[in-house]
């Protein structure tokens, strides 16, 4: 009885353990699942083109913030609109291809719309189709600052060293005054024209690799996704230790039982005839 008495609570204190082991494993499944198919997917960013894919889920762009600036530097080129935000360029809530800020002005001119933008000038067809791209090595003069046309029908520019203008061929630059020259001029975007640019801009704004870059780390839930992920490492480790330490036990209990002397009855012997 004594014997019984002292290997319960041994019992006991092992059972627990499995227990908790059993316990650990099932809520480090989750954490398993999470980073390994994050990790497989991140492994073969170039292969599956993670870093091309761009998140348009509303709920994660909310989550991320991932809204265009309020304060848009906008200008009115004949019936179109060119807009700065986030260092790109759109022309009526498209964005230009290839085409960086920043953006100092936009104007019509000869069936054209002439965007200043990046120190370059882009010619564009009233359907935002780039046409030619100029800059100080096609002979423009460097560091462009504003844009406009003049009384005369010419391209005007305002550069670091002076005001130039130039005929239709764009390839005279002649340097004058600032007279009679009708500058672009920033305007105002309405609610309606903003709405449509954020939702442009959204759409550029989220690869797909961050998302899962994020979520591999924990960082999509901020500091405290952190402090998450380092609770899953915790636990691996009290899951391998566990494991380890029951399995030992375990091994440890079969080698015992297997050098414990076998008790045989008594032999009962009939001497009877």
């Amino acid at each position: 009885m004594t014997r019984q008495h002292r290997t319960r609570p041994r019992a006991k204190r092992l059972l627990s353990l499995y227990i908790w082991h059993r316990y650990l494993g099932l809520a480090a499944a989750l954490f398993v699942i999470v980073l390994s198919g994050t990790g497989l997917l991140l492994n073969h960013t170039e292969e599956i083109g993670l870093d091309a894919m761009q998140v348009s889920s509303t709920t994660l762009l909310d989550w991320y913030g991932v809204h265009a600036p309020r304060n848009i530097i906008a200008y009115r080129a004949g019936t179109l609109t060119v807009a700065e935000a986030g260092g790109r360029i759109y022309l009526e809530n498209g964005p230009l291809p290839h085409a960086d800020g920043p953006l100092h002005g936009a104007v019509e001119f000869d069936d054209l719309v002439v965007v200043a933008a990046g120190g370059r000038l882009l010619l564009l067809t009233a359907s935002g189709e780039l046409v030619e791209s100029l800059d100080s090595a096609s002979g423009m003069p460097a560091g462009i600052l504003a844009i406009g046309v003049t009384g005369a029908g010419e391209l005007a520019i305002r550069a670091a060293d002076g005001t130039y203008r130039t005929d239709a061929s764009f390839s005279n630059w002649t340097a004058s005054g600032d007279v009679d020259v009708h500058w672009a001029t920033a305007t105002t975007l309405t609610e309606r024209q903003w709405q449509a640019l954020n939702s442009a801009y959204r759409g550029d704004g989220l690869p797909l690799e961050r998302v899962l870059l994020d979520i591999h780390s924990g960082r999509i839930l901020g500091s405290a996704g952190v402090y998450l992920m380092d609770g899953a490492a915790i636990l691996f480790l009290l899951l391998a230790v566990s494991g380890v330490w029951l399995w030992l036990k375990r091994l440890a209990s079969a080698r015992a039982h297997r050098r414990k002397p076998v008790k045989r009855g008594a032999v009962h012997t009939d001497h009877r005839a």
